[in-house]
């Protein structure tokens, strides 16, 4: 089968396990060379890089966060962003990863990543922020308790009915079933223990407050002009907010340019990873 821009829609690897501070950790990984962490977003987990996992030069490792995909929860309901970007390099370590990596974070995964990269700026050769959040705590009080209410009744159904329900907001309008069957199956992976704990954690960051001024990796922000997640003007402004970054705004694009772009996020991350 072929994604609508032509990229064969490749095999999933392998989901491989490890033990982390006494935690299940789940990943799949593909390729040899220098080291690509893929970090997924709050409804997502690692097959949603189905695409970037085989196209790069590189050693690729997609994580599953806490609470997905069969890692296990953190036993805190309320972890905080520097908690899983500590989680994150404890994978890395437990993997034998000691040189800088290139992070690519989706959605919420961006907004781990950019933690990351403040957190631990000697572990991180780039940083790519895809569909790209701010976080919940910039939009105030009301904001915030809206954005936590729809994450509770979105998954309470369980991730079937979160994949049913929510799966059009993630993708431009018009897309169509070869992208939606991908990212229906996806989002059906979600449990509430990785979602509602990673929602909990979204709600106090604000990235450009709490982030930006720390990191100094080369970094590219790419946020794609009919995402209804992210808008542009909320991936323009951290863009902006971190020293020398770059930002993109593919036309026709949404929320998950990895699914929907396969073919245009590869060439950008090549691009900017400087890695084939």
């Amino acid at each position: 089968m072929t994604h609508p821009d032509g990229t064969p829609i490749p095999t999933l690897p392998d989901l491989r396990f490890t033990e982390v501070a006494g935690r299940r950790m789940s990943w799949m990984e593909a390729g040899s060379g220098a080291p690509v962490l893929l970090m997924h977003g709050i409804g997502a987990n690692s097959t949603g890089w189905r695409f970037v996992l085989p196209a790069l030069d590189a050693r690729v490792i997609a994580w599953n966060a806490p609470g997905y995909m069969l890692s296990d929860p953190f036993a805190d309901e309320a972890p905080s962003a520097e908690d899983y970007a500590d989680a994150a390099i404890w994978l890395l370590d437990a993997l034998g990863v000691s040189a800088p990596t290139h992070i690519v974070g989706s959605s919420f995964g961006s907004m781990l990543g950019a933690a990351l990269a403040a957190r631990h700026p000697h572990r991180v050769a780039t940083l790519t922020l895809l569909g790209t959040s701010r976080g919940q705590r910039w939009k105030g009080a009301e904001g915030r308790a809206q954005m936590l209410a729809m994450r509770t009744a979105s998954i309470a159904k369980g991730g079937v009915a979160l994949a049913r329900t929510r799966w059009q907001a993630l993708v431009a309008p018009g897309t169509g079933e070869v992208v939606g069957d991908l990212v229906r199956t996806m989002v059906s992976a979600t449990d509430v223990r990785g979602l509602m704990p990673a929602a909990r954690c979204t709600d106090a960051v604000d990235v450009i407050a709490d982030f930006a001024p720390a990191i100094h990796a080369p970094t590219l922000v790419v946020t794609g002009t009919e995402d209804r997640v992210n808008p542009p003007d909320v991936g323009a402004s951290i863009a902006a907010a971190i020293a020398g970054a770059a930002f993109v705004s593919p036309e026709g694009v949404g929320h998950l340019p990895e699914l929907e772009a396969p073919a245009l996020t590869i060439g950008l991350l090549r691009g900017h990873l400087r890695i084939g």
